[in-house]
């Protein structure tokens, strides 16, 4: 835009100047030295009034931004030529230094500044309902599209056409396996929920090429200003909904035409229809403290409305580009809290410099409650509608946000006035141990708040908290482990657990949560990942696993060490994962056991099959006693129904039956569908949901990480994965079968074993150590396309290669003398071409996890792999294959919870 002559009869002045301490700069000399020589003599003449070197360079970074810039449509089967939207550039203003410019106005009326002309179609549509969304939200468009949009669909079946289409927005063009993917979504919702829009179909559009060096706020105010010129010939209106504005009331499409009909550019017309910050903590931001009335940016918005371009123009020449937006004027208005392209609409109207003009427009933008902004706060969709019938949309992150982090996010702003993750160490490390206690149920948000005013009293710690607060909710002694332990947690089923691995039981923390209970685990081994490590345990130190055996003295002395403590008393029961023969340590507190078994039940016990126990002091003929009583006192246990004995999987279900005779074994599968491949403060850390499959990358994974191709069971180190047999069969298949297709094994790309690495590629393929490990189910919630080998070819593999030898712990004694079963374990020296050893196969190994779960593509040969995922890659197989997946976990994580809930019930004190 471009600053015009002055109004109000020619009385109208401006003027601008360089704030950081060198000669001023006449900008408007400078604005009318570029006009009508194109942006590159625009640039050149910046060029010549700013010498420094960082100038320059972030002059041509803004050059290239331009040229990078130009727009078109990708229409989808709608009947609107979107395709012809005119190209344009960055919408920056011409002052192009690091330092804001400034106007001021004297005379009677403010200077006129020259916004674009709006080129209008003829026939336009009312509304375009758009939503933006960059590739990996593609999640929170599922999401919303396949939960809340079902819940409160936009049509209902009896709605008439309405004059409103559905645009999803891009900055890349979006590729065809993601727009499938989209439709997918959308179709599901079926014609009796989207009959009312305009189209069948929804439309995509987005932009030929954008800057990648567009920060997160530079990208939202570049496609915001952009939709402008992109919409405006074929609508009157739209309205900006983001993946984490969802409806809270059905046949929201009518209503939000109705409502669109009072934006316009008439004299009686708003220009914008939105919302105030409806937070409930008015701390958060300091709201209150900077009396901040914002509309936010999702809203409703006039097209075609020159007096409009006008405005926006204002906002851009007043916020020029600099700081965390030094590409995108009016982005942010460079104030604490106000980042955003929103933040800088309104401020600028509320700026003293800009009064003249700002009295003449303010009845422009107009309050409403038809979507509310309600921050990271949740809410409860019926009560927003009792309480406020005409609200249909509600913008809050809280929707795609764990509990325990938007707790901590509230906690850490109206505590401290600052966001949890500013990477003061000190002050972290203790937000990071309050945010897994919420996680796990054991904080509510005034524990949240006690612990952070305790953490603060340490001189290391950074922030000063708020005395009123600290005040309100400290306990007597301040700490909160002071607080009673009977007053804790109430109404929640209280868990305790030791476990040698942190998997287990994180993947079963956020369902228990979910059912009303809360787990404390003290665990060793695998824990930082999960931030799960021991910290008040007793006795039994735990330090690498050397206590993974305790002794009849431990187990005593760990009795009378927690004996009378007040958190023992506090527990309803304890629960044990790896490995479940620990749960002998809580047998003498009397109170409810759970056993939930993810390994083999003689683990910890009589396990001589696994090389570094042999060297730890295990001892044959003890093993042997060790585990005949294990066996009794699971019998034992399973005779009080208070008690829950469970396996995570089928197999070890059926190997419970096996050797101890019980039942009615549970199975309860681990969820590991929240929190995996996160770390506190990290890239997706505070999401209530799984990131979404989104393959970038063209290479098909093999998993896990860990394959014991390097070694055998007792010996280590005996080649390279990349030399075994089976490894150089898959490097035998001809290319002109795999041509095309590149499999690699994990460490070949990746140093660790992540399961989130895997989203970016398009399948994985299973190549099993074991019947089921934690990795392998945390892969399989996230929905990547799973290929496996056949039972034939595993049967194979295992006979040639003994690739399961790690399935079999022990030969534990079958005390239950069954013999119409085949033994689980064989025995040490069995032949796997014997009929004993293929019947127990038979048997066993097809109640593995791979085998149990469904939607796995299973291959006879590397050449059958190939040629199949060829096929599937081709014709969108595996794009259906991971909505099967999804649909599958879903359903799975709701029956969990209830599960849960039983248990839960079931094992409470009375």
């Amino acid at each position: 835009c471009r600053r015009g002559g002055g109004g109000g009869g020619g009385q109208g002045r401006g003027r601008g100047s360089r704030r950081n301490g060198d000669d001023d700069v006449d900008v408007n000399a400078r604005m009318g030295q570029g006009q009508g020589q194109g942006e590159d003599a625009e640039l050149d003449v910046l060029r010549k009034t700013m010498s420094t070197a960082a100038t320059q360079r972030k002059l041509n970074r803004k050059a290239n931004a331009r040229r990078a810039s130009s727009i078109a449509g990708a229409g989808g089967t709608s009947n609107i030529a979107l395709a012809d939207a005119p190209s344009t550039k960055t919408l920056t203003a011409t002052a192009l230094d690091a330092d804001t410019y400034h106007y001021r106005g004297y005379g009677i009326a403010p200077p006129v500044f020259q916004g674009r002309a709006p080129e209008t179609g003829s026939q336009r549509v009312q509304v375009a309902f758009v939503m933006p969304f960059v590739e990996f939200q593609l999640v929170k468009v599922a999401t919303l599209l396949t939960e809340y949009w079902a819940r409160f669909p936009p049509c209902q079946p009896n709605t008439s056409r309405q004059s409103a289409d559905l645009v999803f927005f891009t900055e890349n063009k979006l590729g065809p396996s993601i727009q499938r993917r989209i439709r997918s979504y959308y179709a599901e919702l079926g014609v009796e929920r989207t009959g009312c829009f305009r189209t069948d179909e929804p439309i995509f559009l987005s932009m030929v090429e954008v800057n990648p060096e567009l920060s997160h706020l530079e990208g939202a105010a570049f496609t915001f200003y952009s939709l402008f010129r992109l919409l405006e010939k074929s609508y009157k209106t739209f309205v900006l909904a983001e993946p984490d504005v969802a409806p809270v009331q059905p046949n929201f499409l009518p209503a939000l035409v109705k409502k669109s009909l009072s934006v316009n550019c008439e004299a009686d017309g708003f220009w914008q229809f939105g919302s105030l910050p409806l937070a409930k903590d008015v701390d958060a931001g300091m709201l209150r403290e900077r009396v901040d009335y914002h509309m936010n940016g999702n809203a409703i918005y006039v097209l075609g409305c020159a007096e409009f371009e006008e405005y926006k123009c204002r906002v851009q020449s007043f916020y020029v580009p600099k700081d965390d937006c030094e590409l995108v004027a009016g982005c942010s208005t460079h104030e604490a809290y106000e980042g955003g392209y929103d933040h800088a609409l309104y401020r600028f109207r509320m700026h003293p410099d800009n009064y003249e003009y700002a009295r003449l427009i303010l009845h422009k933008f107009g309050y409403s409650d038809f979507m509310q902004n309600r921050g990271e706060g949740v809410y409860d969709p019926a009560l927003v509608v009792r309480e406020s019938p005409s609200t249909y949309f509600v913008h809050s992150k809280s929707i795609y946000q764990n509990e325990a982090a938007t707790i901590l996010k509230e906690v850490t702003v109206s505590v401290l006035k600052r966001d949890p993750c500013n990477r003061d160490s000190a002050t972290e490390k203790a937000l990071e141990k309050i945010y897994h206690n919420l996680r796990s149920g054991e904080y509510t948000k005034p524990d949240a708040i006690r612990a952070l005013c305790d953490a603060s009293k340490y001189k290391i710690f950074g922030p000063q908290p708020s005395t009123r607060l600290c005040e309100m909710y400290a306990d007597a002694d301040s700490a909160l482990e002071a607080q009673d332990w009977n007053s804790r947690m109430p109404g929640k089923t209280y868990l305790w657990t030791i476990d040698f691995h942190g998997g287990p039981a994180n993947c079963d923390m956020s369902m228990i949560a979910k059912a009303g209970g809360a787990l404390h685990a003290e665990i060793d081994g695998i824990c930082h990942f999960y931030g799960l490590c021991k910290e008040r345990l007793k006795v039994i130190k735990a330090d690498n696993w050397k206590e993974f055996d305790p002794t009849e003295k431990q187990k005593r002395k760990f009795e009378l060490a927690y004996r009378d403590d007040p958190e023992f008393k506090r527990v309803d029961a304890f629960i044990c994962h790896h490995p479940v023969a620990n749960c002998e340590l809580f047998l003498p507190f009397n109170r409810s056991i759970i056993i939930h078994a993810t390994t083999r039940l003689e683990f910890g016990r009589h396990d001589e099959g696994i090389d570094w126990r042999l060297s730890s002091g295990y001892d044959r003929d003890v093993g042997k006693v060790k585990w005949q009583k294990w066996v009794r006192t699971v019998q034992n246990l399973a005779r009080d129904k208070r008690n829950v004995i469970a396996a995570n999987n089928v197999y070890d279900r059926d190997y419970i039956k096996y050797f101890t005779g019980i039942q009615d074994v549970e199975l309860l599968p681990s969820w590991c569908g929240d929190n995996v491949g996160t770390i506190f403060c990290e890239d997706g850390w505070e999401s209530s949901i799984s990131p979404g499959w989104l393959p970038t990358k063209p290479e098909v994974m093999i998993v896990p990480y860990r394959s014991n191709l390097d070694r055998s069971r007792y010996k280590t180190g005996i080649r390279d994965p990349a030399d075994h047999p089976i490894i150089k069969e898959l490097d035998a298949v001809p290319k002109r079968i795999s041509n095309g297709t590149d499999v690699k094994m994990i460490r070949d790309l990746y140093s660790d074993s992540n399961p989130l690495r895997m989203l970016k590629h398009p399948a994985i393929i299973i190549l099993p150590y074991q019947v089921s490990t934690m990795n392998l189910v945390e892969l399989y919630r996230l929905n990547i396309p799973t290929f496996c080998p056949s039972l034939s070819l595993l049967k194979r593999w295992c006979r040639e290669h003994d690739l399961l030898w790690e399935v079999y712990y022990g030969w534990p004694e079958n005390l239950m003398g069954i013999k119409d079963v085949p033994n689980p374990n064989g025995h040490a020296l069995m032949d796997k071409y014997s009929k004993e050893w293929e019947e127990m196969f038979d048997h066993w190994i097809p109640k593995s996890d791979f085998y149990q779960f469904p939607h796995i593509t299973y291959f006879d040969s590397w050449e059958h792999f190939h040629k199949q995922y060829k096929i599937m890659a081709s014709n969108g197989e595996l794009e259906a294959i991971n909505r099967k997946m999804t649909q599958t976990n879903a359903a799975l994580k709701e029956e969990l919870v209830e599960k849960w809930k039983d248990i839960l019930q079931r094992v409470k004190r009375q």
